[in-house]
């Protein structure tokens, strides 16, 4: 069974790797997307972007390997169907902005 802190690594491993495709693929289409490093981020920083979250959910589901069971996977992938909704929710409105105030 699982512990706490692996479905809460689990959930992350979701976001992580969610997080990286959208990042990735406008990077290596050359458009350029919202990074934490800017509103116009370029295309070779969202690969990177979009690699280094690959990176890091790789690494946790690496780490965390003999934690992969039914549950764990469930979590990791209805967090990454949450994620992928709200962001195309989020990106479907006219004006998406980002409020850092």
């Amino acid at each position: 069974m699982a512990t706490i802190t692996e479905l809460v690594v689990f959930a992350v491993i979701g976001v992580f790797g969610t997080n990286a495709v959208p990042h990735f693929v406008r990077g290596i289409t050359g458009h350029r997307h919202m990074t934490p490093f800017g509103a116009e981020s370029s295309a070779r920083l969202n690969v990177l972007w979009g690699s280094a979250n690959a990176g890091v959910s790789g690494a946790l589901a690496w780490v965390y390997r003999d934690a992969v069971e039914p549950m764990t996977l469930t979590v990791a992938f209805i967090t990454g169907v949450l994620l992928a909704v709200s962001l195309a929710s989020y990106w479907s409105e006219e004006n998406p902005t980002v409020s850092l105030e």
